[in-house]
């Protein structure tokens, strides 16, 4: 039995119950509690003793809430979330590191966060600067309020319950010194429900309204999914892919002074295509508490110079690196080769290969011990050849589903672990048979 709370779940009677003092109270005692799914039943009978139900089910949802949201949020113990809100919002060491970006190169004043949701960029951004949050969800809005007082940063936030672009057709929107946008990626569908989309202009806002609101202010941040299309980058943006727990978690399109060109940040938009500056930003997380909770690291990043990389042989005895994801859809593939002193082995398949057994923070690494032509037969044999038991498969380039290939391996009962990669040289399909050397951290 899993119980989460939805915004539309949650009428004003309950939401004022949870902010009360004994709803309060009564949060804080379950964080003290084990929240395990066989104990959910017994856990709502005993709150039922002394709330509605309605409310038990709130404070046993919310409970389970912070316990998720221990590794997202500093604090989380006493902060409020319901479900969708809680997927939505940004990581906590994301929000901090776009709010350095901010603070150090958008102008001196207030910054506009447009869809502030349970106030995680909110309250981040409110850490250095005044923010203007606009929020349509009542419910959502009073728990980013709440969240605010929490933390005590409400005196550095105004709230407003307003659908921003209202104000923006009107002429009344705050003038602020930058602005960041959340779009939404999940819109209502013509069945009901919702539906993920993955074009600029199906956002909820679509990009052409910011496009319209950056030409009043000029410094734009907006969040946007992490596989957008190039062709969708609007012109004079720069475009940063940001990399968390190994995961390109988003795409922010900068403009006007947050733009950063080559160290040079201009309020101005470029012209052409080679306008759209690339960088790749990735957390390195130091080693995890006990607890599970926010633990710190340090921030990465990697600014694409456009430059092709060398391309040269994949052998045996070679070292594969396939890089963080971030880095990829950044393209500063020239840039890590340099670093490892390393090439492709293809122009278009996203793996470098060095001679060097060096490992790197933003890359997995394998050692190649055969490199052959794409064939079950070759492969099965060479399996057994080879003593092994247990196969991680992989793929770059080349249209087919290695799982499916599982079923059909041989393996030695209680053999050597490997990772088959399968990709392609050109129009040549490889194979790959490797074994890890490191992991990215």
């Amino acid at each position: 039995m899993i119980l989460v709370i939805e915004t539309e779940a949650l009428n004003q009677k309950t939401v004022d119950f949870i902010l009360s003092d004994i709803g309060r109270a009564a949060a804080s005692e379950l964080t003290k509690i084990q929240l395990s799914e066989r104990e959910t039943l017994s856990l709502l009978s005993q709150l039922r003793r002394n709330h509605s139900a309605a409310e038990a089910g709130a404070l046993l949802a919310l409970a389970k809430l912070r316990r998720r949201a221990a590794t997202k949020f500093p604090k989380a113990d006493r902060l409020f979330f319901t479900a969708e809100a809680l997927e939505q919002a940004t990581a906590w060491e994301i929000a901090e590191y776009r709010t350095r970006w901010f603070d150090t190169h958008a102008p001196s004043g207030a910054i506009l966060d447009l869809g502030c949701g349970i106030g995680g960029d909110t309250l981040a951004l409110a850490q250095r600067r005044a923010v203007i949050a606009y929020e349509t969800d009542p419910v959502r809005l009073r728990f980013a309020e709440e969240n605010a007082a929490v933390l005590g940063l409400a005196h550095r936030c105004d709230f407003r319950l307003a659908d921003w672009r209202v104000d923006f057709e009107a002429g009344t929107l705050p003038m602020a010194a930058a602005v960041f946008a959340d779009p939404a990626r999940r819109v209502a569908s013509a069945k009901g429900g919702k539906r993920r989309v993955f074009q600029l202009d199906q956002m909820e806002p679509p990009i052409d309204i910011l496009l319209r609101l950056q030409q009043q202010i000029p410094a734009l941040g907006v969040k946007v999914m992490p596989g957008v299309a190039d062709e969708q980058l609007p012109k004079g943006c720069d475009v940063e892919f940001v990399s968390h727990g190994g995961s390109c978690k988003e795409a922010i399109l900068w403009f006007g002074a947050l733009r950063k060109r080559l160290g040079v940040v201009e309020n101005t938009p470029f012209q052409g295509e080679s306008d759209v500056h690339r960088r790749a930003a990735f957390f390195i997380r130091k080693p995890s508490r006990p607890n599970g909770r926010i633990s710190g690291g340090e921030w990465l990043s990697i600014d694409a110079s456009g430059v092709q990389p060398p391309v040269g042989e994949v052998l045996p005895g070679h070292i594969l690196h396939e890089p963080d994801p971030a880095l990829i859809r950044a393209g500063a593939f020239a840039e890590l080769c340099d670093t490892l002193d390393g090439h492709l082995f293809d122009p278009m398949i996203a793996y470098i290969v060095t001679k060097r057994h060096d490992a790197h923070l933003l890359t997995q690494s394998f050692l190649v011990r055969e490199v052959h032509r794409m064939s079950l037969t070759q492969l099965n044999r060479r399996l057994l050849a080879l003593g092994i038991g247990r196969v991680e498969l992989k793929k770059r380039g080349v249209p087919l589903e290695p799982e499916e290939l599982r079923r059909r391996l041989k393996l030695k009962r209680g053999g050597e672990d490997a990772v088959i990669i399968f990709t392609r040289r050109g129009d040549e399909r490889l194979m790959l048979i490797t074994r890890r050397v490191s992991g990215k951290n």
